[in-house]
């Protein structure tokens, strides 16, 4: 059990399924770069200019969404053969962009975008528009659990520890949690609580076994008035995958000589 487990992280790092942190500080990130990774993940990036359509996709995985922005920061981004007009307003964002990409991509191998106001709405008429999602792939083993407000458990195999890929407690699906709350608590999709990997990271990262209370007592309440539930995403890893994660590809290969 434990030569496989060491065997399979090699394989993981080999195949680029996710990027190691050396123990100097550098990245070997390779591939298109975005805003943040997580949970040592390489993420991608994808633009689509306004009345485009694009593709994500994971050869090996499923698509987690990490942001999405329909709007306009910079005047160089989809702007081939635009008048300047359209082109200069930098401080354009659809407030609700990452909801409907989430709900069309997350769980996916791969996914078709559009990038219109229809879907996204105009938060700058008048401004030509871009699509800007970033995304990482999971892999096949991935587990996401749900609960209502209330309690949940994670639980991995004799030998394995949790590793928490993301975790929202909020609201980003309005059909999820849903049965017989009225309309005003389950209609906003945009409700994250910031502090929600942190702490279900610290109760859960490392262990083999966690409970988790979803409520506004332990995550606070960001959205006053919506009906929120938990969402967590996790696998149970080896523990040598600790040492993947971290970067320490040297103690990984001194365990590998010793098992052999």
């Amino acid at each position: 059990m434990k030569l496989q487990c060491v065997l399979l992280a090699v394989v993981l790092v080999n195949t680029g399924l996710i990027s190691v942190t050396s123990a100097h500080g550098g990245s070997d990130s390779g591939g298109r770069s975005c805003e943040e990774s997580v949970a040592g993940f390489r993420c991608r990036s994808n633009v689509i200019c306004e009345g485009d359509r694009g593709f994500l996709r994971c050869a090996v995985g499923k698509i987690q969404i990490t942001s999405a922005s329909f709007g306009r920061t910079d005047r160089r981004t989809c702007s081939r053969g635009r008048p300047d007009r359209q082109l200069r307003n930098t401080h354009c964002a659809s407030p609700n962009a990452l909801a409907p990409v989430s709900q069309s991509c997350n769980g996916q191998s791969s996914c078709e975008l559009s990038a219109t106001s229809a879907i996204f709405t105009d938060p700058c008429p008048g401004t030509y528009k871009y699509l800007t999602v970033s995304y990482y792939c999971l892999p096949p083993e991935i587990r996401s659990v749900t609960t209502c407000e209330g309690g949940m458990v994670l639980n991995c195999a004799l030998g394995q520890v949790i590793h928490v890929h993301s975790a929202n407690y909020g609201r980003t699906d309005s059909s999820l949690c849903a049965s017989g709350r009225p309309p005003s608590e389950v209609s906003r999709t945009d409700c994250y609580a910031s502090n929600s990997l942190t702490l279900v990271s610290n109760g859960c990262e490392g262990t083999s076994s966690c409970s988790i209370v979803a409520s506004n007592s332990v995550f606070s309440d960001p959205c006053v008035g919506t009906f929120k539930y938990l969402y967590i995403s996790y696998t149970c890893e080896c523990r040598v995958w600790n040492l993947i994660v971290s970067g320490s590809l040297y103690l990984l290969y001194n365990h590998f000589l010793m098992l052999t």
